[in-house]
């Protein structure tokens, strides 16, 4: 369980389309930014680096992991002592990924997300499926926690937050690039995987022109704490893991009160859908 306060910043700014070097460099300058206001991990917005385009287009910019834009951002880490998340194409034998590298304060590569759910909207764009939800160990001189990552549709099928609180996920990560922000369904859908988890949840989307921005802050009880606009800007968080550890001990939702051994139908692969052209990961 953690402990203490921990303070993380949303990078809202415009990934703008095949626009790596100055995606890469708002970026940078952002990190600096949000470090000298006092964040201690930073989170950009899903595929900032390119913009999201998909395809072709999105073949050609994607990267191996490690590679330039990651040492960049490792570099940048190091310099200003943070922890820095950010979403980039990943090329990883011979498949494009939509991914999220972690990179340390001491600028080390810790791991990497991938997007585990490929809707049937954005398959045409060539994305492989993850498959696993990995957590990390995140320690400031403030304080210690456990987060994990869903990357934007991952939010919608809800044994993706459940998997990682119960991997011991106390913050839950999701960086985005769509407009679901303002839709009040979606609001109330991001809502409620925090309370469902008591885990405390930070969204990060890509601001206008290139979508809506609405970047948003919801504590463990399910409340928004804080929200920025469609315009750039650095959404400041700051994590109570004391605070979190007594409502969980004092809860009825996250692990209380499940019962798994009756839950084989959800492991259960008869019946699931996927497109015909899903790009879906070998068993």
């Amino acid at each position: 369980m953690g402990q203490g306060l921990i303070r993380i910043a949303g990078l809202q700014f415009a990934g703008l389309r095949e626009r790596k070097e100055r995606n890469l460099a708002t970026a940078l300058e952002m990190i600096s930014q949000a470090a000298d206001a006092g964040a201690q991990i930073v989170l950009a917005p899903e595929v900032v680096m390119t913009g999201f385009v998909g395809g072709e287009s999105e073949r050609r910019m994607a990267e191996t992991v490690p590679g330039p834009t990651t040492e960049a951002l490792g570099t940048a880490a190091a310099e200003n002592n943070v922890y820095v998340i950010a979403g980039l194409s990943e090329l990883r034998e011979g498949q494009v990924y939509n991914a999220m590298a972690i990179l340390g304060p001491d600028g080390a590569l810790m791991g990497v997300m991938r997007k585990v759910h490929i809707n049937k909207f954005e398959t045409g764009g060539g994305w492989r499926n993850g498959s696993e939800f990995p957590v990390w160990n995140f320690a400031t001189d403030t304080g210690c926690m456990t987060a994990g990552i869903m990357i934007c549709y991952d939010r919608e099928v809800p044994e993706s937050a459940r998997i990682l609180m119960l991997k011991g996920a106390e913050v839950i990560l999701n960086p985005l690039a769509c407009t679901c922000p303002t839709d009040e369904v979606h609001r109330c859908l991001l809502r409620t995987r925090a309370f469902e988890n008591e885990a405390y949840v930070l969204v990060v989307n890509h601001a206008a022109p290139r979508l809506n921005g609405h970047s948003m802050f919801i504590g463990y009880d399910g409340n928004i704490v804080s929200e920025l606009d469609e315009n750039p800007g650095i959404l400041m968080a700051e994590v109570d893991l004391d605070a979190l550890a007594a409502y969980r001990e004092n809860g009825i939702y996250s692990p209380h009160h499940r019962r798994p051994g009756l839950y084989d139908i959800l492991s259960d692969p008869s019946g699931q859908m996927h497109p015909t052209n899903a790009n879906l990961p070998p068993r």
